[in-house]
């Protein structure tokens, strides 16, 4: 039960991210520096859906391990590299090599 709530709360926590990430994109909105590092100021015409996906992950990662890095998309390597979040790390950094 439990973890079906978790479940759910970051599935909101996702779509919220990701009509923020897209209302953003369309208004043209200034993004971070670490942002217009990795993804570009705009979204490819080829991909889109794939680069708001991984947009929205990271944004997702940043939020939940309190990531401030403004260079750095993903921040510091995790000190843990067996734990959920360096397996989320590393799967971060392969899909940001994308783009």
């Amino acid at each position: 039960m439990v973890a079906a709530g978790k479940k759910a709360e970051q599935k909101k926590l996702v779509l919220a991210l990701r009509s923020r990430l897209a209302d953003a994109v369309s208004a043209r909105f200034l993004s971070p520096s670490w942002f217009v590092t990795v993804f570009g100021s705009l979204p490819p015409a080829a991909g889109t859906q794939k680069w708001l996906d991984t947009a929205t992950q990271v944004l997702l990662y940043r939020l939940t391990h309190g990531i401030t890095d403004s260079v750095v998309a993903l921040g510091d390597t995790p000190a843990d590299r067996a734990g959920c979040r360096a397996e989320w790390y590393e799967q971060l950094a392969k899909d940001l090599r994308r783009w």
